[in-house]
């Protein structure tokens, strides 16, 4: 078995069943997690967001376009600030995304524990595989 292709599986399976179970607010998995991050840093640009979510900035835009029609996002950067979005979570959007993540609940957690896996070793286990797979040496970024 490899590790690197069964965690690329199991997140491509996480994100369809996320999808799925987020159609019933109008989300997708990427439009969560963008009102997720949105929500614990408002102000933050289109680009930023693109690179939190791991998207492209165009496909960031459509989302973002998405959530501002649908009124759960404002633009905070105000008048002047040319093409610059500063995102903004709306009560509205804050109230979606309450919802949505009592959907999605901690189904994954359930079926581990199903499986008789601890799921926060689990979770431990894979921060510290994330957290070391993101360090400067491994990236090749330069150290911030």
């Amino acid at each position: 078995m490899d590790l690197a292709y069964e965690l690329h599986d199991l997140v491509r399976t996480l994100d369809r069943q996320a999808d799925q179970m987020l159609r019933g607010h109008d989300l997708t998995y990427n439009r969560f997690v963008t009102l997720v991050i949105a929500s614990e840093h408002p102000g933050l640009t289109g680009r930023q967001l693109a690179r939190a979510v791991g998207i492209s900035e165009p496909a960031m835009s459509a989302i973002v376009r998405f959530l501002l029609g649908a009124g759960l996002m404002d633009d905070g950067a105000g008048t002047g600030a040319g093409n610059v979005r500063r995102i903004e979570v709306t009560l509205a959007g804050a109230q979606r995304l309450l919802e949505a993540r009592d959907d999605l609940g901690d189904s994954l957690a359930d079926t581990a524990q199903r499986l008789a896996i601890d799921a926060h070793h689990l979770a431990q286990t894979i921060h510290r595989l994330h957290t070391e797979l993101n360090t400067p040496a491994l990236t090749g970024e330069e150290p911030s």
